[in-house]
């Protein structure tokens, strides 16, 4: 799976090469730096849990899951097609009653555990209307806080069969020896990805560390301005990724126009510090050591050359990303981490 970038992505990015490629000495009209070189920060891994390692071994085995006809009642853990309309007042949220319906596992409570529970015990050709209220927190931002109206029509019902976990069927198909030693790599990639995830938030603490012991009296209009334009640009590429509007966006992920102007003003803070810091340890990469960056992310990501990657992001924002990149690498090596496992 390829990579992606936080929200902001590379787009974010391409304003710190601005402040890197001579802009950076006006920054310090607005910005007295503090102590960046001695923070304390805690890298703070997540242990791998029973129940994850569960979810991704049947993520795993999901290439190999068969599905067979049942005749119902609902049973939890099952799987339905069902024809489903979702209304908050007479505003359509989801409408999944053409032919192809949608089909869900009851039991993963996509839509919350009200509608699971409705499901269970119910039969194919039955239909189920009914309402249900939403938390503030519902990961679901179309849905939450909202008080929903469901249309429910049940189409077919299956039970979801798991091939039999043998160390003949991991030795053909993943190429292990064992159910053991599947389960230990299995184990190991959980742990690099909490390892990872560990490593970037801590790179974000650091920054932000560095940004709140900074002294910052103003910024340049114009680096306001294009961290504004870099910001919407990120929020409409998602809207182009889902086919709908940037307020559409905006209303999913709960981000109000006070929120977005918090945004431009954070981004355009971290913009000046981080820019101050390369400049001030002289932080530079080279043509090479860019290009040699740009060859193992394409190749990281499965991308066949850095044109094709190319394809996708700007070369600009991407070589700014690596320069960016290297400024918090420095932040890292000079601070004092302690390393907590939870």
């Amino acid at each position: 799976m390829k990579k992606t970038y936080g929200f902001f992505g590379v787009m974010m990015a391409a304003a710190f090469l601005v402040g890197c490629g001579g802009d950076s000495d006006d920054y310090s009209k607005y910005v007295t730096l503090g102590d960046y070189k001695n923070l304390s920060a805690d890298l703070v891994v997540e242990k791998v849990t029973d129940e994850e390692l569960e979810e991704y071994e049947d993520e795993q085995l999901g290439e190999y899951v068969t599905y067979e006809d049942a005749s119902g009642p609902i049973k939890d853990g099952q799987m339905v097609q069902i024809s489903l309309l979702v209304k908050d007042g007479d505003e359509i949220v989801y409408d999944f009653s053409d032919e192809d319906g949608y089909e869900m596992i009851v039991g993963e409570e996509e839509f919350g555990t009200d509608v699971d529970a409705r499901l269970i015990g119910a039969n194919i050709g039955d239909v189920i209307d009914f309402s249900t209220s939403y938390d503030e927190d519902f990961a679901d931002a179309l849905l939450c806080g909202k008080d929903i109206d469901y249309h429910i029509e049940v189409w077919s019902i299956s039970d979801v069969v798991y091939p039999e976990l043998t160390d003949e069927f991991v030795k053909e198909n993943f190429g292990e020896q064992s159910v053991e030693a599947w389960r230990e790599t299995l184990t190991q990639e959980l742990t690099s990805s909490h390892q990872a995830d560990a490593e970037l938030d801590l790179r974000e603490k650091l920054a932000q560390m560095a940004i709140d012991g900074s002294e910052i009296t103003g910024y340049p209009k114009s680096l306001y301005e294009q961290m504004r334009e870099e910001t919407q640009a990120g929020y409409q590429s998602y809207a182009d990724m889902f086919g709908c509007t940037i307020d559409e966006i905006y209303e999913m992920l709960g981000v109000d126009e006070e929120t977005r102007q918090q945004e431009y003003v954070d981004a355009t803070y971290r913009t000046m510090v981080l820019s101050m810091i390369g400049e001030q340890e002289n932080i530079s990469l080279s043509d090479e050591q860019l290009q040699e960056k740009m060859e193992e992310y394409a190749q990281e990501n499965e991308y066949e050359s850095v044109d094709e990657m190319l394809g996708e992001y700007d070369e600009a924002s991407l070589k700014s990303y690596f320069q960016e990149e290297a400024v918090l690498d420095f932040l890292e090596e000079n601070a004092k981490v302690t390393t907590v496992e939870k």
